[in-house]
């Protein structure tokens, strides 16, 4: 279920995400880069993150998530739960001031970030009896806790705007011109505000783009789509996909029980 924040908040959250499943044998799921950061609240079974060959780690009952520029796995017991604060692409270091290359690929308790008034807050919303009321306080907190927007941001702002603009297909010099910045410069504020460089985020923004399209017209080839949405070709398209969210565009598509564009069941582990 997809939920928008209150008119005073949208400059800051893109929408709210609540995600629940159950099933039979523990699940693994993937996730993958979507141009977001953001608050995750789990009211069921603990998730547990892996990602190549490093060590598993527990994830927070409630944490901050920063920008992804690669895919992870998550193991989850047999009940999910969750309430997802889908943020703007600038809204972690709008709320938390701590800058974004410092976040990339990481969740963090909330606690950790915003001490007892994310304790506090994470308590009230295990507390609560339904969605609605934790959407509530979870506003009231971010109110509390937004710095408004800077110079630097209003710049990476402008940046990302025209990245969705092109659907992922500008180049970062063509930004660079747009915004009469050098690029050095434009890529140190987007490395502070977002967290990942400009090109890194055009790249994502352009896979969104894809999916988005592939929604709206399924009946495309692989070859059409590739065309359509800004890739050299087939290849290129296939290895991007892959890249980004590690399993081809053809096991994407295959997947019928997708929990968000960006997470999905891949199966469940040896075990009972």
């Amino acid at each position: 279920m997809q939920l928008v924040p209150s008119p005073e908040l949208s400059s800051l959250v893109k929408h709210y995400l609540i995600i629940e499943n159950q099933v039979d044998r523990t699940p693994i799921y993937r996730f993958f880069p979507d141009g977001h950061a953001g608050f995750v609240f789990t009211y069921a079974d603990p998730l547990t993150q892996y990602y190549g060959t490093d060590q598993p780690l527990t994830l927070p009952n409630s944490f901050v998530y920063g920008q992804a520029n690669r895919y992870h796995t998550l193991l989850s017991g047999r009940k999910l739960g969750m309430l997802i604060v889908v943020l703007q692409p600038w809204g972690l270091h709008a709320v938390s001031g701590i800058p974004g290359n410092e976040t990339t690929n990481n969740q963090i308790s909330i606690s950790s970030v915003f001490g007892n008034d994310g304790s506090h807050l994470q308590e009230q919303i295990l507390n609560d009896a339904d969605n609605t009321s934790r959407i509530k306080r979870i506003e009231i907190f971010l109110l509390k806790h937004w710095q408004g927007l800077s110079y630097e941001s209003v710049l990476v702002q402008a940046s990302i705007h025209r990245i969705h603009q092109t659907k992922g297909a500008t180049t970062v010099q063509a930004l660079t011109q747009y915004l009469s910045v050098t690029e050095r410069s434009l890529e140190r504020r987007f490395e502070k505000i977002v967290g990942i460089r400009p090109k890194q985020f055009a790249r994502i923004i352009r896979l969104q783009h894809c999916l988005k399209v592939h929604r709206e017209n399924p009946a495309l080839t692989l070859t059409e789509l590739a065309y359509t949405t800004g890739y050299y070709d087939q290849a290129h398209f296939i290895r991007e996909f892959t890249n980004l969210v590690g399993i081809t565009p053809t096991q994407y598509d295959a997947n019928t029980q997708r929990l968000a564009v960006n997470l999905m069941p891949l199966g469940s582990p040896v075990g009972p």
